[in-house]
């Protein structure tokens, strides 16, 4: 499992930050724990971004907004997404939530809940 979650800035542990095709960083975390901090070659342009994670083997998203044409083009490629919740949320605890089934899966029947309007 990959996962790709957007975060505010490039340093250990960060908070999630509310943009998702906008977000200059992501946190890209695997199976075993490691956490790596990679820059958004795209950060504006919501599409590219989401074909860089495609392309960088992300399988699970974790976000606490996400636009509906990004949804589709992940849910369409297998990937799956997650909201962690409001407010501020550090990199750590959103894998400890994933770790214990506390995240709720991002769906095409509860997607508006969690686009930007």
């Amino acid at each position: 499992m990959l996962i790709a979650m957007p975060v505010k800035m490039n340093k250990q542990n960060p908070p999630l930050t509310t943009v998702f095709g906008k977000a200059k960083w992501f946190a890209f975390a695997d199976d075993g724990g490691t956490v790596e901090i990679r820059e958004n070659p795209y950060a504006g342009a919501g599409p590219k971004t989401v074909s860089w994670l495609i392309d960088s083997g992300v399988d699970t998203v974790v976000t606490q907004h996400i636009g509906g044409n990004p949804f589709m083009i992940m849910k369409d490629a297998g990937i799956r997404l997650f909201y962690p919740g409001e407010g501020r949320i550090l990199v750590d605890e959103v894998l400890d939530k994933m770790k214990n089934g506390g995240l709720e899966e991002i769906t095409i029947d509860n997607i508006m809940q969690f686009t930007q309007h």
